[in-house]
């Protein structure tokens, strides 16, 4: 993988981040699509697609991805994963699974204040650039 292809990659998946932000689903789903590869990203990859089928309601076709992102990320970064997966479970009333996969995501020697910013920090974050400031006239 070319260092090109790696920033197309973080570009559309920052995109799918971006749109999953503002509950554009579809869209999400239309930037992960054109990833072929995701190569290094793999993680990445599923764990916004398992989110984007989530929130379009499509518990089914999440449920794999998010798993596939759980396995791929290292704990605790795995949480956002399977809280994500325990919230489909129990959209789909498999109260079972749904605590199980709770329970996994419960690390106990990680203070919660540290799970917390781990699930809601963005992966993504985009810089604006500093704008300059205008010269006075005259």
């Amino acid at each position: 993988m070319t260092p090109r292809d790696s920033q197309r990659i973080v570009r559309r998946l920052a995109c799918a981040e971006g749109y999953l932000e503002i509950g554009l689903p579809a869209r999400a789903l239309a930037e992960i699509e054109t990833v072929a590869n995701p190569g290094p990203f793999e993680a990445i990859a599923a764990l916004l697609r398992g989110e984007a089928l989530q929130q379009a309601e499509r518990f089914d076709e999440a449920i794999p991805a998010l798993n596939r992102a759980a396995e791929l990320f290292p704990q605790p970064f795995n949480q956002r994963a399977l809280l994500g997966l325990s919230e489909c479970y129990r959209r789909q009333g498999d109260l079972d699974l749904a605590a199980k996969a709770e329970a996994a995501a419960q690390t106990p020697d990680v203070p919660s204040a540290a799970v917390l910013k781990i699930l809601v920090t963005p992966i993504f974050q985009v810089q604006t650039p500093m704008k300059r400031p205008i010269p006075p006239k005259g």
